[in-house]
């Protein structure tokens, strides 16, 4: 009588399941990598959005603008003068730092800069 007693009380105890390493893995696991798989696409999305040049919303004339892949050697002095002699210089260095979220004027050889292109060159 012993037997059944306990029989009972273990099956009247019961009250849900639980999972194992693989059963963790199909409902907590694979719904974190979905949101993640989401939030990553989402950071491309937008990232490749804001990644578009500044002078395309220039409110100021509408600048055109070109990409100059830097070479070595090159400064944004040298870029600045090659791009819009006519210009300032100072002036056109900083509307490139603009154009391309610079934050000092260190280049790397194989960069791709977007620059103002002088009124002549149009």
């Amino acid at each position: 009588m012993s037997t059944a007693a306990s029989a009972s009380t273990s099956t009247a105890g019961f009250t849900g399941f639980h999972l194992n390493r693989r059963g963790r893995l199909l409902f907590l696991g694979i719904p974190v990598l979905l949101v993640a798989a989401l939030a990553a696409a989402a950071a491309v999305f937008f990232g490749a959005n804001s990644m578009a040049p500044a002078a395309a919303s220039d409110g100021a004339g509408g600048t055109a603008v070109e990409s100059v892949t830097v070479n070595y050697g090159d400064t944004l002095w040298t870029i600045a003068g090659r791009t819009a002699p006519e210009a300032p210089r100072n002036e056109t260095i900083l509307r490139i730092g603009e154009l391309n979220d610079l934050n000092g004027s260190e280049l790397q050889p194989g960069q791709v800069l977007f620059v103002p292109v002088s009124s002549a060159a149009n």
